[in-house]
């Protein structure tokens, strides 16, 4: 199902008599890092430190002339709308034409949850690799916990409160991150919270479970970051509660419970994924159809094409499939 999401105005730019060169500043990314080094007259909007793409507006090093979209650091390309000679920046000291499309750049955050098909059972394989600085995850498997490293599989932690999340595995978030970041918006970052645990009802999410407070712990971390937003939900799990009409009104319960803790009067896309079919639990779907009928905007992704590599658990190739197919669907609902 789909539902209209209301658009962010867009401010309007009036024409100045003079232009006056200006130095800018480069904006911290979700590390805390300033990036945005090089000319006299840079623009605003630092890029992700480590980026390969500079924020917008930023000029090349070196450069006293930045134009709009500049390039990283130690780039020999002037950004678009600044002079460049021969490849490297020009010497004018006249700032590039064009506003950046936003001079406070967003961490858009998601949650990942669900049970084992959420945490990735299937191996990892170098495709699944993420290099792209603008992706992040708090913690993730056998990296520091409560801060924000390079998203790269599995994300959840490992092996989890329970001890059965696989450290060699490839979860669906990572193939979603990689899609959102195709249109992932100008100079902004990604980040990525997984509570995936695997084998777990829904019952131990929700208040009184037992990972619920692992969930308010990375949420409330989560918040810290600078110009965090929180931006919508993934989810995969119903396994372990195959068939109980009961799930449903369970899943709005964590939504509900999830929106709480980030303290949040808007609501956002919750993406329920279908269970595998010619697996255990093919017949539990019509159950998450029901479910995301019942949230303020549910969506839920087709199983479609799929296999199991077993009774429960996507192979590799349909993690990849799933993975798309919630960040193609996130993109729509979000209206990137």
């Amino acid at each position: 199902m789909n539902r209209t999401i209301r658009g962010t105005p867009r401010f309007l730019l009036l024409p100045f008599l003079f232009i006056i060169a200006a130095s800018g500043c480069g904006e911290s990314g979700p590390s805390g890092e300033n990036d945005n080094t090089g000319g006299a007259s840079s623009g605003t909007g630092g890029g992700v430190t480590g980026s390969t793409s500079a924020g917008t507006g930023g000029g090349a090093t070196g450069s006293t002339s930045a134009g709009t979209g500049g390039d990283a650091t130690s780039s020999t390309n002037a950004g678009t709308g600044g002079d460049a000679t021969g490849g490297t920046a020009s010497a004018s000291s006249g700032a590039g034409t064009g506003g950046a499309p936003s001079s406070n750049p967003t961490f858009h955050i998601f949650m990942l949850m669900g049970q084992s098909n959420m945490a990735g059972v299937a191996n990892k394989q170098d495709s699944d690799k993420n290099s792209d600085e603008r992706l992040k995850v708090l913690g993730g498997c056998n990296q520091p916990a409560g801060q924000w490293n390079l998203a790269n599989p599995p994300l959840s932690d490992c092996p989890g409160e329970k001890g059965w999340n696989l450290s060699t595995s490839v979860d669906p978030g990572i193939w979603f991150g990689k899609t959102l970041l195709g249109k992932l918006p100008e100079g902004d970052t990604i980040g990525l919270v997984a509570t995936a645990e695997s084998g777990e009802s829904i019952n131990t999410f929700i208040s009184g479970g037992s990972h619920h407070q692992m969930i308010l712990n990375k949420i409330a971390k989560a918040k810290t970051a600078e110009n965090a937003r929180f931006a919508g939900i993934i989810f995969h799990q119903g396994e372990s509660d195959n068939g109980q009409s009961s799930w449903p009104g369970k899943v709005v319960q964590l939504y509900n419970e999830v929106k709480e803790a980030w303290g949040v009067d808007y609501d956002v896309p919750f993406i329920l994924g279908e269970l595998p079919a010619g697996g255990c639990c093919g017949g539990h779907n019509n159950l998450v159809h029901q479910a995301a009928d019942m949230l303020p905007m549910g969506y839920w992704v087709s199983q479609q094409g799929t296999n199991v590599m077993d009774e429960y658990h996507f192979d590799h190739a349909s993690v990849v499939i799933m993975g798309t197919r919630y960040g193609e669907k996130m993109i729509e609902a979000l209206k990137w």
